[in-house]
This record gives C-alpha cells, sequence and structure tokens, in this order.
C-alpha cells in the first residue's frame, strides 16, 4: 500500500508540474484562468462541511502562527439553579497538563463537559476531544473502531480512491491528488494501524481482542477504546474524567507512561493521587465557586495550599488582635472627652479599613471520618485455601490452580492483576459465593466477613433511602440511631432521607460503608472501592483501614490506598496458550511492582 501511494505521488507530482506549465501558457492567452484555479481554493470543504476537525492542508499552516493557550475571564457555571463558578477564570498554557481537584459535587464535571460542548467559548481552531462516554458497540473491531476516530485520514484515503478510481474531477473536491498525498503523510497513514494497535495493547487488547466487535465487549472495555480514540487522534486539549475508574494496574502504568510525553494540553479529574502525581504538571483547585491555580503536582498543591494557609492563619490572629484593640477602645472613649471622642473616631476609621482588608483563610471542609469496628479476635487461620482450582467452564483452562495460603485479622492484603485474570472471583472464593472445582476453602467457624463491591451497590434497593436500609439490618434501631449513625459517614441531614437513586456514585458507596461498619466484621473484603470517592474520601477510607484491627484483602490499583493499607501484594495472573492462570505473592512494594511492567512495555516497544 504504502509503495503503491508513492508511485501514485510521483504520478500526480508530474501531473501537477504538466498542469502548471500548460496554465501558465494558457494564462498568456487567457487571464480568466487564474479565476478558475482561485474558485477552486476558495471552493475547499471546511471543517463544518466535512464535519470533522481538520489538521492538516494549507488552510491550516493558520495554526502554526495561531495562540494555542487558552484564556476565558469572568465566566459562570451552573447546574440548575445550583451557581458551581461564579467570575472564574479559565487559563491554560498550551503543552501543559492539568489534574483539575476539588470536592465532590463542586462541579469539575461540568466543567469538562462545558468546555467540551463549547458552553465556555473558546477559538473554534483548537480540536477538544472529552473522554466521558463509552463507543458505541456495533460490528467493527476495536481497531477499525480506533482506526476509524481519525476521520480525516477516512476522508482523505475515501477523496483519494474516488479521485482515482472513479475519475472525479478536481475541481469538484476543491483538493487535488497531490496534495491529498502530502496530507497522509504528514499524518503518518501508513502507520496509523501500527499506532492503533499499539494503543489498544497498552490499554490491555492482546491481537485477538484487537480484531473482535466492539459489540462483544462490556461497557468497561468499551470505555477503554474510547480512551484510545482520543490518544490516537491527538487533540489539542485533551478532558479526561476518572480515566482509571475501568483500567487495571497494567493499563493505569501504560497510561501514565503514555501522558508523561504527551506535548499537548491536557485536563484531568481523577480520584487516584497517584495517577495525578504522575500525570499532572499544575494543578487547578476547584473551591468555593472559584478555580485556583497551583504550579506542580497533586501533592505539590497541597503542601504549597498548607503553606498559604497556615500565613494567613498567622496574619489573620495579628488582625484579630488589632481589631479587638481598636473595638475596646472605640467603646471606651466613644462617648468621652471631646479630644478622645475624636480619637475614637479616628480608630473607627481604622477598624473599618481593617476589617475590609481581613484575611479570608481558606478552610476546608470538615473531612469525613470513617470507622470500621472489629469483631473480637479470632485465632488463626481465619480462612485457609487448600488446594484449590476454579474456572467458571470445565471444556476451558481453568481461571488459577493450586492456590494454598491462610488469611488472618492481621492480614492486610492488595490485590492486583489485568482485567479479567479473576481478580473479584477470587474475593467470591473467599466469601463463600462460589465454590473451589478442587481443593477446598475452610473459614473459622465465627468469622464474620463483609465485602464492599459494585455488586453489591448495584443491587441496593434504590427506591427506599438509606434510613431504611440500614433499619433493615436491624429492626431495633430507631429512625434517630439510624439518621445519626449515618452522618458519621456524610450521609448526614436530608441525604439519609433521599431516595438511594438519588445519590451520587460516591454517597451510594458512603452508604456500603456505613454497612460494612455495622457488620463488625473479623476480615473486610474490599473490591475497587475507592470508584466514585473523591481523593478526600479515599484518604479517610485508608485511615479507617489502618485503625481497623481485623483483616483487609484489596483488589485496588490505586497507588496511594495501596501503599498505606497493605502490606503484602498477590499478583492474579491471566493463564496463556491454554495454561491456567496463578496467584502468586510478589517479593517488594507496589511501586516496584509498577516498575516491573515498565520495563516490560518497554522490551515491548509499547513505551519510548
Amino acid at each position: 500500500m504504502p509503495s503503491d501511494r508513492k508511485k501514485k505521488k510521483a504520478k500526480a507530482k508530474a501531473a501537477k508540474k504538466d498542469a502548471k506549465l500548460g496554465l501558465d501558457m494558457h494564462n498568456k492567452e487567457d487571464e480568466g484562468a487564474g479565476a478558475k484555479v482561485e474558485a477552486v481554493s476558495n471552493g475547499r470543504p471546511t471543517s463544518e462541511q466535512l464535519g470533522f476537525h481538520v489538521r492538516t492542508g494549507p488552510d491550516c499552516a493558520l495554526r502554526q502562527s495561531l495562540d494555542m493557550n487558552i484564556k476565558v475571564e469572568n465566566f459562570g457555571l451552573a447546574a440548575g439553579s445550583r451557581e458551581l463558578i461564579g467570575s472564574g477564570t479559565l487559563q491554560l498554557t498550551y503543552g501543559v497538563k492539568y489534574g483539575l481537584v476539588g470536592r465532590n459535587g463542586v462541579g469539575k464535571s461540568t466543567l469538562l463537559r462545558a468546555i467540551a460542548q463549547k458552553q465556555i467559548k473558546l477559538p473554534d481552531f483548537l480540536h477538544i476531544i472529552h473522554v466521558e462516554q463509552e463507543c458505541v458497540g456495533d460490528h467493527r473491531s476495536a481497531l477499525q473502531t480506533v482506526l476509524d476516530a481519525d476521520k480525516e485520514r477516512d476522508w482523505l484515503i475515501k477523496t483519494e480512491k474516488d479521485l482515482v478510481e472513479n475519475e472525479k474531477d478536481e475541481d469538484e473536491w476543491g483538493i487535488n491528488l497531490n496534495e491529498i498525498y502530502e496530507r497522509l503523510d504528514e499524518i503518518d497513514a501508513d502507520g496509523a494501524e501500527a499506532r492503533a494497535a499499539t494503543i489498544l495493547s497498552g490499554l490491555g487488547f492482546d491481537n485477538n481482542m484487537q480484531g473482535k466487535a466492539t459489540r462483544e465487549y462490556s461497557g468497561g472495555w468499551r470505555m477503554r477504546i474510547a480512551l484510545a480514540e482520543a490518544l490516537f487522534v491527538q487533540p489539542d486539549l485533551l478532558l479526561l474524567d476518572e480515566p482509571t475508574n475501568h483500567l487495571d494496574v497494567s493499563a493505569l502504568t501504560w497510561l501514565e507512561a503514555f501522558l508523561q510525553s504527551w506535548d499537548k494540553t491536557v485536563m484531568i479529574v481523577s480520584h487516584d493521587r497517584g495517577f495525578l502525581n504522575k500525570c499532572s504538571t499544575a494543578t487547578i483547585f476547584l473551591h468555593r465557586k472559584r478555580l485556583w491555580y497551583y504550579g506542580g503536582s497533586y501533592d505539590t498543591f497541597l503542601k504549597v495550599r498548607s503553606e498559604h494557609r497556615a500565613n494567613q492563619e498567622s496574619m489573620k490572629k495579628v488582625q484579630d488582635r488589632r481589631t479587638a484593640h481598636l473595638k475596646q477602645f472605640i467603646a471606651r472613649f466613644g462617648q468621652g472627652h471631646k479630644k478622645m471622642a475624636r480619637q475614637a473616631q479616628s480608630r473607627m476609621k481604622m477598624l473599618a479599613k481593617l476589617q475590609n482588608e481581613a484575611v479570608d483563610v481558606d478552610y476546608d471542609d470538615p473531612y469525613l471520618k470513617l470507622e470500621f469496628p472489629c469483631a473480637n479476635p479470632l485465632p488463626p487461620p481465619c480462612i485457609s485455601v487448600i488446594n484449590v482450582e476454579f474456572g467458571y467452564d470445565l471444556d476451558l483452562p481453568p481461571l488459577y490452580t493450586d492456590l494454598n495460603f491462610g488469611l488472618d485479622m492481621d492480614s492486610r492484603v492488595a490485590v492486583v492483576g489485568p482485567n479479567g485474570a479473576g481478580k473479584s472471583t477470587f474475593l467470591k472464593l473467599l466469601d463463600g459465593e462460589i465454590v473451589p472445582v478442587e481443593g477446598s476453602v475452610n473459614r473459622h467457624c465465627k468469622l464474620r466477613l463483609a465485602k464492599f463491591s459494585q455488586h453489591h451497590l448495584d443491587m441496593l434497593d434504590v427506591k427506599s433511602d438509606s434510613v431504611t436500609h440500614m433499619r433493615r439490618l436491624d429492626e431495633d434501631v430507631s429512625v434517630e440511631d439510624a439518621r445519626k449513625y449515618l452522618g458519621r459517614f456524610g450521609l448526614g441531614g436530608d441525604l439519609a432521607l433521599q431516595t438511594i437513586e438519588s445519590l451520587s456514585g460516591g454517597q451510594k458507596s458512603r452508604l456500603a460503608f456505613a454497612e460494612l461498619a455495622w457488620r463488625k466484621p473479623h476480615i473486610l473484603l474490599l473490591d475497587e472501592p475507592t470508584n466514585h470517592l473523591d481523593l478526600e474520601t479515599i484518604e479517610a477510607m485508608a485511615m479507617a483501614l489502618n485503625r481497623f484491627d481485623g483483616g483487609v484483602v484489596l483488589v485496588s490499583h490505586d497507588e496511594r490506598l495501596i501503599d498505606l493499607v497493605a502490606d503484602e501484594l498477590w499478583v492474579v495472573e491471566k493463564g496463556v496458550k491454554g495454561k491456567p492462570g496463578k496467584v502468586t505473592v510478589f517479593d517488594g512494594s507496589f511501586s516496584e511492582y509498577r516498575a516491573k511492567l515498565e520495563r516490560e512495555f518497554e522490551a515491548k516497544n509499547l513505551i519510548h
């Protein structure tokens, strides 16, 4: 294909040279020819007519001299009648990767949506992609879907075909073959399939999966395809809303490395502190209906903001002492001797000025404080797994074999591995939801387990409220006590009486945590507990798990949570070439495991 295109390109150049020579000769006889050429140039299809963002060709040369930075002042943003941002300033420097942070509900996702939908007026020449929804499932393969995301490449190839095979008139299209070949070279059309395959491979699609129709994939895998489409097209501004939710540790590690070399602007909303630290070079804090800008990663932002707050508190103490002194003087001498009264009037002016200049200390919202009470101690082992083998389909190789280990109330285990390897299944074996094909899982007769999973959230009675849900666990609990208890998990006030379906994902997770704590377990089983939580709630959960006196088995890819909670790393590995998978203990930290994955990606040329 590339060699054919080179031959066609050489032929088109020769034809263009002959046409130019003929045109020059013709122009000596007829000045109207120049007007015809001009008309063809002016007839070139625009981005609006084509339905995609044109990024190559003569009409795009202007972009090289345009200011790609963004600055929009005094804009507002609302959700219904609730104001989210008032008199805000959006200021993005081209090529900088921004982490957009703030508590749940302040409007981070709404802001990304407003930028993508041009509710906030941005220059038309900027190419913006917002990765928010999964790709539509159809008959096309994952690889073809990603290739089709480049509408310009698709249009150029089809136009080339029409001009060459169907002998369409170049005047009709406003573009000639030579320009098509130059523009295809500019976007490296010949290397497109290899680039798309590399991106999909990094996100966890092997060769077989890349050829499967997208309609065969679940929502989580379709989200990965949508992410691959955006990375493949390379927009000027990439908007990522919780991109780590549907990724396993392997895909997350690859994405971090890929974004670190990204040379265009990115805005990232994420609850994953480690991901923000690795991928962002600046931080935007959405707080009190304004956007506050900080240089550096999320950890740098926390440090700088803490220092600012300490300075503000110090200045406020000085101001408060001065204000108290002035008020005391005014109260004492305001109605006394004429000379002293004049001084009191002067003090009143000083007080008014001081109050106008008062420092507004940037206090955080109160931190959520979670607690997980523990049952009375049990002697080890609480769970014994002996020679276990498991698989859903007896005609296929099992998910894993030869599982032998024990868990007790001192266990702090993080379970990691690629999606589809069987991490959630592993927890189901532990809690008895499924039984092994071979071997046995023995549990202490008095063992009490409590499990968090997305499946559990999906099984909630969404028409009832949180108070009713808690009272179903224990009918002896009064409405008052249930509301008081839920308040400790951030579901206070009217939230506790709202229907569960009206709660956000994070609020539903808090209700699930309240249920876990109510059960007072010996061992907590947590399957991706950080999805839908904000950074502050994840910190609160990590602290609560560290105070918990029982065992913890955690399926997660959140680096911060794993580092704070786990002291063992168990890796679930997929079976390959007909061999069953396995579960192994990794001898090292989570960061060392991530470094191992990066070396594997480099060896496969998936990152550079």
